[in-house]
């Protein structure tokens, strides 16, 4: 097993989707083995068994990404080896990052936020005045004190 192999099966077999919240990686087969050792080697993703929608057709399995930083980072080993699915992976690629980017700077913004509003807490100020010092709501300032967010 290697990228190489892997990205002609996801070439041929396999799809790469937006769904407005971010993109996912598809392998639709009817050999379990396979995808479970693809899955195995990338250490991304899952695999889970489809639901027959008629009563003679064989068994079926996917393998999917969904997490963003794994789809990123799937298409980026693969990217080099894919031909029919090249231009469509680097285009994907381009707006991971730009996500993964954002997504970094909103956990940083939100850890500094974490920090004050558990040092303001440990003052006494209750969630509220919490809220008001941090300029959040107050119900968002109760999940970071209690580590709910």
């Amino acid at each position: 097993m290697d990228w190489n192999y892997i990205a002609g099966f996801f070439d041929g077999e396999g799809s790469v989707t937006h769904n407005g919240k971010g993109y996912r990686i598809t392998v639709p087969q009817t050999d379990e083995g396979v995808l479970v050792e693809i899955c195995k080697f990338t250490k991304l993703g899952h695999v889970i068994k489809l639901r027959k929608r008629e009563a003679h057709w064989k068994d079926s399995w996917l393998y999917y990404i969904a997490n963003k930083k794994d789809v990123c980072r799937f298409l980026k080993k693969t990217r080099p080896y894919l031909v029919i699915k090249r231009e469509k992976s680097v285009s994907a690629i381009k707006d991971l990052e730009k996500e993964l980017i954002i997504m970094a700077r909103k956990k940083k913004v939100h850890d500094r936020r974490k920090k004050q509003a558990k040092k303001l807490r440990s003052r006494g100020l209750d969630y509220r005045a919490i809220g008001k010092k941090l300029n959040i709501d107050w119900g968002y300032a109760r999940r970071l004190v209690l580590d709910l967010a």
